[in-house]
């Protein structure tokens, strides 16, 4: 899916799949994760600074701020392999309180010095979310009624554990199109026709490169700062990114979305060659 200048102007699907087809985005559910704590913070109940997250968190881990955590820079010992078993397998298909899983580490180090990518990071952030609400119905609702329903991201289907905590780092399903609407309401600075969902700051927050990151990822997006990961593309663009090949791309220099979902990545899959492409399609 391409969107240019705020229209759509062009989608191709595979065979069995259509404009109505919701597909699971995998990671690129992280950067939902940093638009519902973007609302939060604009209506005063988070904060990037604070700390003491969670009662458990004493001693070092207290330290530990929500800047940290979106940036994936907490400094907590989570392992983050789907080869075998493993923190992350034990979270994401072993139990059925993920929140508590991705809060269990320990400190590896000091909060702020090291770069990794946890997916830990997210359901641990969204374990904060359902703190500021009074009842899990409260809960439940806020991302449909504060984000999706606002931005007409209507397919969007996010998936809860057993303890009823919303699994922010993986299992969100929507249309390609209402991938490209969650690009566009960033590209678009978190404006959506006339309504602020997210500050303008949150979102310049979130183009931000995590200090140890090397300009990969901030904020729950990944980062192309000094080309650090397409040579031939822009570098103010920032995406969602899931780990079989579903991206979203944001791209403001060319007022440009492009969505792609896919199974295949790495060699397989030239994305740099590919944005290049639609980058010179849309500028001739």
């Amino acid at each position: 899916v391409v969107i240019y200048k705020d229209t759509l102007i062009a989608e191709k699907y595979a065979k069995g799949f259509d404009k109505d087809t919701e597909i699971l985005g995998w990671s690129m559910n992280k950067s939902v994760v940093n638009a519902l704590i973007g609302i939060l913070v604009k209506e005063g109940k988070m904060n990037l600074e604070q700390d003491h997250l969670f009662a458990h968190w004493t001693a070092k881990r207290s330290a530990i701020t929500l800047n940290d955590m979106l940036q994936m820079q907490s400094g907590l010992d989570f392992k983050e392999d789907y080869t075998t078993k493993s923190d992350a397998t034990e979270m994401l298909f072993m139990s059925g309180k993920a929140v508590e899983v991705a809060s269990r580490p320990a400190l590896e180090v000091a909060p702020g010095t090291k770069w990794y990518y946890s997916s830990a990071t997210s359901n641990a952030l969204m374990g904060l979310v359902r703190k500021q609400f009074e009842n899990d119905e409260d809960y439940l609702k806020f991302p449909h009624e504060r984000l999706f329903q606002k931005i007409g991201m209507h397919s969007m289907v996010l998936e809860i554990d057993e303890s009823g905590n919303y699994i922010g780092s993986s299992f969100g399903y929507a249309t390609p199109r209402d991938w490209a609407k969650f690009g566009l309401l960033y590209l678009n600075e978190g404006n959506w026709y006339g309504e602020q969902i997210v500050d303008t700051s949150w979102v310049q927050f979130s183009r931000q490169a995590a200090e140890q990151s090397k300009g990969l990822y901030g904020g729950h997006f990944w980062h192309n700062h000094d080309h650090a990961k397409f040579k031939d593309v822009p570098t103010d663009l920032f995406y969602c990114s899931g780990f079989q090949g579903q991206y979203v791309y944001i791209l403001p220099s060319n007022d440009l979305i492009v969505v792609r979902m896919g199974l295949n990545e790495g060699e397989a899959y030239d994305a740099n060659g590919f944005l290049k492409k639609v980058i010179e399609a849309v500028d001739n």
